[in-house]
């Protein structure tokens, strides 16, 4: 059953991003959120249909024990600290008894983990702390082919972006949890805000969206790369033709792009990269 055909038929339904805590309420997982609707106006046989239809996630029953999934979809306070975190979001494409232990696993393989659960049947989140170990697109991908084998699980993957645990991480992660749901099944197997930003968004998002807010003042862009980054956009990505441009020598552009990439992780000779820096700028 899709959520259109739950709204549809229930409107008095509401969507939310956790099940609720309240007895009068039944919770319906569903699409990475949660349907709630008040148990007074079902039968008992609705009820019975509905929680068969949709039942709960086993996977899920212990999610109270992870102090991540508390912080992010049941608001505990979690302390304030300068550490950053990123939120790797994982779909598989069909349910497993291993999924689990797959998902154990795939969490080994990374240098610093500070938490990984699923959220719904299909739907992971792996919760990484920065280290000097940063893994890309590519790791990922070739991490996930490597489980496939052993596991016959496919799945596909949203990098999130790092950030300090503050009061904004939360709503910064729900956003990334929405973009994921959007473009999961339009996109390869590996994918981050980056890969979706000119679809995502328009002029007004731009000045809405949290995560472009965030990355003006993580990236801290000045005159001059402002001036590379649109020459680099205006050339196509080209370094021979931006250092002509620019009168600059073409190796004294790539060592300033290097080190854009190794404070930001924002490669400017990725396309999709360069792109979102083109798109900040403005």
């Amino acid at each position: 059953m899709q959520l259109k055909e739950l709204q549809a038929i229930y409107p008095q339904g509401t969507i939310s991003h956790t099940p609720s805590e309240d007895d009068t309420l039944l919770s319906l997982p569903i699409k990475n959120q949660w349907f709630l609707l008040p148990t007074e106006k079902l039968t008992e046989n609705e009820v019975k249909l509905l929680t068969t239809i949709l039942p709960e996630p086993s996977m899920t029953s212990d999610l109270n024990d992870h102090p991540w999934y508390q912080y992010l979809f049941l608001q505990k306070p979690f302390p304030i600290t300068e550490t950053t975190y990123r939120v790797i979001q994982l779909k598989i494409k069909k349910e497993s008894p291993n999924a689990m232990e797959w998902l154990t696993h795939l969490s080994k393989l990374f240098n610093q983990v500070e938490d990984f659960f699923f959220i719904d049947a299909t739907t992971a989140l792996i919760i990484e702390e920065r280290s000097t170990i940063i893994y890309q697109k590519s790791d990922l991908e070739g991490m996930l082919l490597t489980l496939e084998s052993e596991f016959l699980i496919q799945a596909k993957a949203f990098i999130g972006a790092f950030n300090e645990a503050n009061q904004q991480f939360v709503p910064y992660f729900f956003e990334e949890q929405q973009i994921f749901i959007d473009y999961v099944s339009r996109k390869k197997n590996i994918f981050s805000f980056q890969d979706v930003a000119i679809d995502y968004l328009t002029k007004d998002k731009i000045t809405d969206s949290q995560i472009m807010q965030t990355l003006k003042d993580v990236l801290n862009i000045d005159d001059e790369l402002k001036r590379i980054i649109k020459t680099l956009w205006l050339k196509q990505g080209n370094i021979t033709s931006t250092s002509k441009e620019l009168y600059i020598h073409r190796n004294t552009l790539q060592y300033r792009l290097e080190k854009f990439y190794e404070r930001t992780g924002f490669s400017l000779k990725d396309m999709s990269d360069l792109t979102l820096c083109y798109l900040l700028i403005h």
